[in-house]
């Protein structure tokens, strides 16, 4: 199944999918350059779609589908741009709950695909890559990224994105 195709199929999803970075607001989108945009399969406004469904959710913000050339499967990157702060955290941490929630009920056709859950800092941080707090995030699955996520030609390792697991 491909990413636009299981996003079709998703509940309150079905008209969301858009061509390349179409779906991220415009100040959303100089945060993500993909290395090859060839390979961009699509995204989706997860936070926009699902507004009226569950209007008070901490909903996480995008999914955007990449097709690596060293992969034979599409795979999807969720992302969340959100302040890059200590205060931060744990709503980030909240919205990362309900997207695991989310992608083992509604969201089961999208969480079927090779994924990255990144958090993409909307404006200044106040940590570093090596800081603690991007540690203790990891540990959750969750990638701290800084002001760019940057999305290889090539996925750098055979089987990561496989690890984290709703």
């Amino acid at each position: 199944m491909t990413f636009k195709k299981a996003v079709k199929e998703t509940p309150n999803l079905q008209n969301s999918w858009k061509p390349g970075l179409g779906a991220l607001r415009s100040q959303d989108r100089p945060h993500i350059k993909a290395e090859d945009t060839h390979m961009l399969r699509g995204s989706v406004d997860v936070d926009t779609a699902l507004k009226f469904t569950q209007p008070n959710a901490s909903r996480w913000d995008f999914a955007i589908g990449y097709m690596h050339e060293n992969r034979t499967l599409e795979s999807v990157y969720w992302v969340e741009t959100h302040t890059g702060s200590d205060d931060q955290i744990n709503v980030v941490l909240k919205k990362l709950q309900w997207l695991k929630n989310w992608l083992r009920d509604d969201g089961r056709k999208l969480a079927a695909f090779e994924r990255e859950i990144v958090w993409v800092a909307s404006g200044s941080t106040s940590f570093t890559n090596g800081a603690t707090q991007v540690k203790t995030l990891a540990v959750r699955g969750l990638r701290y990224s800084g002001k760019i996520l940057r999305i290889p030609k090539q996925h750098p390792s055979p089987r990561a994105a496989n690890e984290i697991r709703a």
